[in-house]
This record gives structure tokens, sequence and C-alpha cells, in this order.
């Protein structure tokens, strides 16, 4: 049996975990970016978009859609799975390598998104480049989806099960995670351990540590002021409930302003 530890963040940490990452996704997500693309219409650009969950959805629902993404291994496993599309969905999706603390794409965008990965940004100057990066790249008239995990929120410690999922080439893959709060730091961590079987024999234990920012709802509120954006909209969860405090979700919307 195999036994490896990745440290994230640092570039190629991804390299082992790609493959499996989205295994354990809810894609409870997907409705809710469909519809908002749907409102506010094309193009779209998908800011930290990983192995293309939410982009290459929207594109096999008819949008238009650049993927950036800094990750090589998961820009690897987004090309292999755009490679599947036909023709003209392909047409449809560019995939961009680039840091969404500082970027420039040279065009401006009707609907922003981050799926869940603001705390990637783990300082507030890499936040509020972010925030301005995007202001530079939305359109007037269109509309930044912020999806956040509010710090007020948070358990200082949780534990979580995922799986068995068969992957369909004999490989059966489990994972087990632990999320600490540290909120002196304002630093989440998150460990990982992956657990691959072929044939019932388990032969490979992959151990992930990575650390997010923890971002309380005062804070989000100021820097979404100092980056020129203003909330429209909030919701607590993807099915559209108004967002309160209680909430461990809060999913913003902003436009210019």
């Amino acid at each position: 049996m195999r036994e490896r530890i990745e440290s994230h963040r640092s570039s190629g940490e991804y390299a082992e975990i790609a493959e499996y990452y989205d295994l354990f996704a809810e894609n409870d997500d997907l409705e809710f970016y469909h519809k908002m693309a749907g409102w506010w219409g094309d193009p779209v650009l998908d800011l930290a978009a990983g192995t293309g969950r939410v982009a290459i959805s929207l594109v096999q629902a008819g949008h238009s859609v650049t993927a950036l993404e800094i990750e090589p291994a998961m820009r690897h496993v987004m090309t292999r799975k755009v490679s599947n599309l036909n023709e003209e969905e392909q047409s449809r999706i560019r995939i961009v390598e680039g840091d969404m603390t500082d970027f420039e794409l040279g065009t401006k965008f009707s609907v922003i998104i981050i799926p869940a990965s603001f705390g990637h940004a783990k300082t507030t100057e890499e936040q509020l480049s972010l925030l301005k990066c995007v202001r530079r790249h939305l359109s007037s008239e269109g509309v930044f989806i912020l999806d956040l995990f509010p710090g007020g929120a948070m358990p200082e410690h949780s534990e979580f099960e995922n799986g068995p999922v068969e992957m369909g080439d004999g490989r059966v893959v489990s994972r087990k995670g632990m999320v600490d709060c540290d909120y002196l730091t304002q630093t989440l961590t998150l460990q990982l351990v992956y657990t691959i079987k072929r044939n019932g024999v388990k032969n490979e234990i992959i151990r992930t540590r990575s650390q997010a920012a923890i971002i309380f709802n005062r804070e989000a509120d100021l820097l979404f002021r100092l980056a020129g954006l203003k909330i429209v909209e909030e919701y607590g969860a993807f099915d559209g409930r108004p967002y309160s405090p209680m909430d461990g979700r809060r999913i913003v919307l902003l436009q210019p302003g």
C-alpha cells in the first residue's frame, strides 16, 4: 500500500487528487448558476474553475464560458473533460491559466462566478485585488456571484466522510475530512484523507492539508465597497431562500456601484 502526503496551496498541489476532486461534489449549485446565466446572459467567467465542474455544465447548457484556473493538474483534468464534449460545445469554452487574485483577460463578462473558493485568497490584499479584478472585468449591467462561508457560522471543529464512489475502472474511492477554524488568525485548516481500493484491497492513501481564510460578513461588506461593488441580492442557499445570519452559506450577487 502506498501513502502520500500533500501540503496545500502551492503550485501543483492537486497533482495527486485532481482526478478524484469532483467525485464528492454535491452539485446543488449547478441549477442556480444555470438560472443566473440564463437571466444575465453571456459571456460567463468562472474563477478558480478547478476541473471545470461548473464551467462545463454551463457550456453544456448553451453558454459561453472562460474558465480561469492556476493549478496545472486541475486544468489537465478540465481539458480532458472538454475533449469529450462535441465540437460546438468545445468552441464555447476557453481555458486560461491564471491567478484569480491578479488577472487581465481584456474583455468584459455578463456573469462572473467563484464557486466556494474565495477563501483561497488568504490575505486582505489578495481578496481586495481579486475583487478589483472582478470589477474591471464585469460589464456595467453584469453580475458577480460570490459563494461565501461566513466566519460567524463556522464551527471550531467538524468532521465528515464521503463515499465510497466507484470510478468504473476497478477503483473505489472514499474520503474523510476534518476542518479546524482558528478565529484568532482567521484561518481554516482542512485535512483530507483519500482511500483508494482496487479489487477490494486498500492500496493507496493520499493525505492532504490546505488552508483558507475565514471571512466575516462585515469584513466582506467592506471589501465589496472598497472594490466598487454593491450588493443587489443575498441568498442563504442555492434554493434561493433569503440570507439570514444563521445560514452557513452566503451567496451574494454584486454589481458595479
